[in-house]
């Protein structure tokens, strides 16, 4: 089972490719439950705010939410800016202790978040009309060791889930849970039988 984990500046595009490369598996028959950050905290924690010790319990919470829902055989896709090396760190240990976890940075310079910006958050926090926002006046560090890392500066969104779809086929990813879903055990009382039917139709024949 696994958890794809994209972080990156706010308006780098990270949401929008996880929710295409949620497409392209989906495509491949994954079930994939997709935690997009903006939806969590509106759902579940409208509470908390963005200080670091907030985010860091936002991040946390989540980590949470997807290990348990690997446990139960369920896929995740999460994007969340994740904006401390801690939390990137926390996030690997604690679901990668039991799920594959894969680190996709979406990484795009701030000037070019701030013109893809819709809301025109970036140009607020600059005015000093919100407080805690990632990149301007609140700290953003990137990660040190990504699994994978997309610039979508550089690629276009559909360039980034070709690289994504690739890497994710290189690390075995996508093969590992084909493995889990196809594997089955034998008795000691089938196996001989099954052995018996194969070599009848001629497969184990030497």
């Amino acid at each position: 089972m696994f958890t794809i984990w994209f972080m990156g500046l706010p308006s780098s595009g990270k949401s929008t490719l996880a929710k295409q490369v949620e497409n392209e598996l989906n495509k491949q028959e994954y079930n994939i439950e997709n935690l997009d950050g903006d939806g969590l905290r509106q759902k579940l924690h409208p509470e908390l705010g963005f200080s670091k010790e907030d985010r860091r319990i936002n991040n946390k919470r989540t980590v949470y939410i997807s290990k348990l829902l690997n446990k139960n055989g369920i896929p995740t896709m999460v994007a969340q800016i994740t904006p401390f090396r801690e939390s990137q760190s926390q996030a690997r240990e604690i679901i990668g202790s039991e799920s594959e976890f894969v680190l996709v940075y979406v990484k795009c310079d701030i000037e070019e978040c701030k013109k893809r910006d819709p809301k025109g958050l970036y140009q607020k926090a600059e005015e000093g009309k919100i407080e805690n926002f990632t990149g301007v006046n609140h700290p953003f560090q990137e990660p040190l060791n990504p699994d994978i890392v997309v610039d979508s500066e550089g690629l276009s969104t559909e360039e980034g889930v070709d690289h994504v779809m690739a890497r994710l086929d290189e690390m075995g990813i996508l093969q590992e849970h084909l493995d889990e879903e196809y594997s089955f055990s034998l008795s000691r009382d089938e196996e001989p039988e099954i052995r018996e039917r194969l070599e009848d139709l001629g497969y184990l024949d030497e």
